[in-house]
């Protein structure tokens, strides 16, 4: 018996580190898994939080063994090797693609939601993983990136507070450069660009290269307006007779004298009433990314909602009116008890989209999700009102002191 409880004695220090060590571990993926409504990438964020903690844990374990320093030396040099062996055994595209995983989220070029575009890959973005970034493309399809080809490679990203589109168009120089330009401005008025502008690019032996743009604030019809954009530079200048072929087609084919390259004039019909589009063109192709963008929207609702809590609660009980205090508490209480109906929904949505995303029917997910949303919004707006309304209580109160 005293033999057993000198053994114990021994070795109760290199005991208690090993429980400390599997405590934090679980501590850490109890505290995390709790708050995988707010933080996207929490596996990745509990994985490498329990590796490091399990990695000093066996550092201190080793060091506690009642053991001579030569033995402790050998063991730790043989973790040394272990690990290093480990690495060097890795691919070193795994590892190039990790660190640049870790690169692109310290300088953070973009954003879940975001329209990039690197090497043949256009389209928004729908996932930020540590190996890879996922893209939905203008044909609707998913498309891996490995990070190191996003780091190595230039990457635009088009800012969410608009961008510029544009178009070029070649036209004969027996055309008035005044009346291209007044026209051509005119098309991308009729598109909605604001600030529009019209630049010559070349001057060359048989045509003049214009380019027309102006700035797009709202990116999340893009792929539409550009469209759009150059059916209204085809009309315009086609409506006051100006050929977008430059004059060096002329030469490629013998043409009657007069010819001109212009459609012929639709007879004028009664005009159909044109039923409107259930959904624009890029909520089909970048459903997977607009649904990701607001479910991260919503996360940020949620958690700027949990850090303004206890400073609205300090503010409200510093209230002198005790009815103003009461009425403060329900608005902040009713705020409360909806955020907690939108976590709840927010969990099952993100469950119900990683795990049976086929099985649902895409219209339904989408209709829960904009639902949920517009709940968040509203949310949002409560709590703003709140924070308003608070300040300018705060305000009186110290006009009053004053």
């Amino acid at each position: 018996m005293s033999y057993l409880s000198q053994i114990f004695g021994d070795y109760l220090v290199s005991i208690i580190t090993v429980a400390v060590t599997f405590f934090l571990i679980f501590s850490v993926d109890r505290l995390l898994v709790r708050t995988k409504i707010i933080h996207k990438d929490i596996k990745f964020t509990k994985q490498l939080i329990q590796l490091i903690i399990l990695s000093i844990g066996l550092i201190f374990i080793v060091f506690s063994l009642p053991i001579s320093s030569q033995y402790k030396d050998s063991i730790l040099s043989l973790l040394g090797l272990l690990a290093g062996a480990t690495i060097a055994l890795s691919s070193t595209t795994f590892i190039a693609n990790a660190m640049s995983g870790i690169m692109l989220r310290i300088i953070k070029p973009f954003r879940i939601g975001d329209y990039i575009e690197s090497e043949t890959v256009f389209g928004r973005v729908t996932d930020i993983h540590i190996l890879h970034t996922e893209v939905q493309s203008i044909d609707r399809d998913l498309v891996t990136i490995p990070n190191l080809k996003l780091v190595s490679n230039s990457l635009k990203t088009i800012r969410t507070s608009g961008t510029i589109i544009y178009t070029c168009v070649s036209l004969g120089y027996d055309v008035s450069r005044q009346k291209i330009e007044k026209n051509l401005l005119i098309a991308a008025e009729k598109t909605g660009l604001e600030t529009p502008f019209v630049h010559v690019l070349e001057l060359g032996d048989f045509s003049v290269t214009y380019k027309v743009g102006g700035l797009l604030k709202n990116v999340d019809s893009l792929i539409t307006t550009r469209s759009d954009f150059k059916k209204a530079v085809l009309d315009s200048l086609h409506k006051v007779d100006i050929e977008i072929v430059s004059p060096n087609f002329m030469n490629q084919r013998i043409l009657n004298e007069g010819a001109v390259f212009i459609p012929p004039k639709e007879p004028v019909k009664a005009e159909l009433v044109e039923k409107p589009l259930e959904k624009k063109p890029e909520e089909v192709i970048f459903d997977k990314a607009i649904e990701a963008e607001i479910l991260g929207r919503i996360g940020y609702f949620l958690e700027v909602l949990d850090k303004k809590e206890k400073e609205f609660e300090q503010q409200i009980s510093s209230v002198s009116e005790e009815d103003k205090k009461a009425d403060l508490k329900t608005k902040l209480e009713f705020i409360k008890s909806n955020k907690e109906d939108v976590k709840t929904e927010l969990e099952a949505m993100k469950k119900q989209i990683g795990e049976a995303e086929e099985i649902i029917e895409p219209d339904t997910r989408s209709r829960k999700l904009q639902s949920l949303n517009l709940k968040a919004d509203h949310l949002d707006i409560r709590r703003k009102m709140l924070e308003k309304e608070l300040k300018e209580i705060w305000v009186k109160e110290e006009a009053g002191k004053a």
